[in-house]
């Protein structure tokens, strides 16, 4: 009888805190990339200016890379200081035409670190 006790009191244990972890969003808490400008794998016939990263929920961006298809690097700059926030705007000098990968990673609010990458093509 004590053992069918003790069991009982463990799945209500395990399912209260299911409910209490998940319920309160703390089980979902990762940030995920909304949007990016330019759009994952656009074509342009201009070069873009800048490059905006658009999240659901506050990221710190600890990296930020752009490269064209030979691997050469190209500046980013940025006035975000590493601070958390849900869109990144980096100001960019104009780029050649050819195919540009972006490259980020970051700190979700959880603290979980994230990374991403988006393309574009200057014609």
């Amino acid at each position: 009888m004590a053992n069918i006790l003790k069991n009982r009191l463990i799945i209500q244990l395990f399912i209260s805190s299911f409910f209490v972890f998940f319920g309160s969003g703390l089980g979902w808490a990762h940030s995920k990339q909304e949007t990016t400008t330019p759009a994952n794998n656009a074509v342009l016939y201009e070069a873009p200016s800048e490059l905006v990263l658009q999240f659901d929920k506050p990221m710190r961006i600890t990296r930020l890379a752009l490269s064209n298809q030979l691997g050469n690097d190209f500046e980013v700059r940025r006035t975000d200081q590493m601070k958390p926030l849900i869109k990144l705007v980096a100001q960019l000098d104009p780029v050649p035409k050819g195919e540009y990968k972006v490259d980020w990673r970051g700190l979700s609010e959880d603290g979980h670190p994230m990374k991403g990458t988006f393309s574009f093509t200057v014609k």
